[in-house]
């Protein structure tokens, strides 16, 4: 089964929610890590690594908590330098416009959202597109069926295995894809995901604020 792991403070409770519910129904998995879990000793650096090289993304959300709590901020850029290899999205709540800080060295997707039923479903959309669950096992993608067939059926296995292959539908397709960009002052590349009429946002790397040019 596929999972996501979520970055955030546990004390931005309506957050956690809001993407709790944007999970729900899909077959993907959210592994929710919180600071306040390794102080209680509940899971350790070496189990958060683990759970992030297990994922298929890395959502990271910047919530009032993770600006406000210094040692919550250092954990949570530290994950995203675990995560660097994976995709990273970096949410950050549109009420906190202007009032984020936290710069993440390592991203792919940017947005910014608010919690309405149009952006729980546009969120809902980029959590589904890592949904692996039809994904066959390689031995049939790669038509591996034929080298446990006896010879006579060696020819008749290997087709199998191609077709099995070409039924395989894409999800990743699905995902939304947002605007590339490229900041001006620290030349960092990602995409976003910001709302309509929207035309100035801050880059999560450098904390540059930039205007969109339509």
């Amino acid at each position: 089964m596929a999972q996501i792991f979520v970055s955030h403070s546990k004390k931005d409770k309506d957050l956690r929610d809001f993407f709790s519910n944007a999970f729900a129904d899909t077959k993907v998995r959210a592994v929710f890590e919180e600071f306040e879990k390794i102080l209680r000793g509940k899971v350790t650096s070496e189990q958060i690594v683990k759970d992030i090289e297990n994922s298929n993304a890395v959502f990271i959300i910047l919530g009032p908590n993770v600006q406000d709590i210094p040692h919550t901020r250092d954990w949570v850029v530290w994950e995203t330098g675990v995560a660097k290899n994976k995709d990273i999205w970096v949410f950050e709540p549109y009420s906190q416009f202007g009032r984020i800080s936290v710069v993440i060295p390592y991203l792919r997707h940017y947005v910014i959202f608010d919690t309405s039923n149009a952006w729980l479903g546009y969120i809902r959309r980029i959590i589904e597109s890592y949904d692996d669950s039809h994904v066959l096992p390689t031995l049939l993608v790669t038509g591996g069926i034929g080298a446990l067939l006896a010879e006579k059926d060696k020819i008749g296995g290997a087709v199998l295995g191609t077709l099995a292959g070409l039924a395989i539908s894409d999800k990743s397709r699905e995902r939304p894809t947002g605007i590339r960009v490229k900041c001006v002052k620290c030349s960092s590349l990602y995409n976003i995901h910001i709302p309509q009429g929207m035309n100035k946002f801050r880059c999560p790397v450098c904390n540059t604020y930039l205007k969109i040019r339509l």
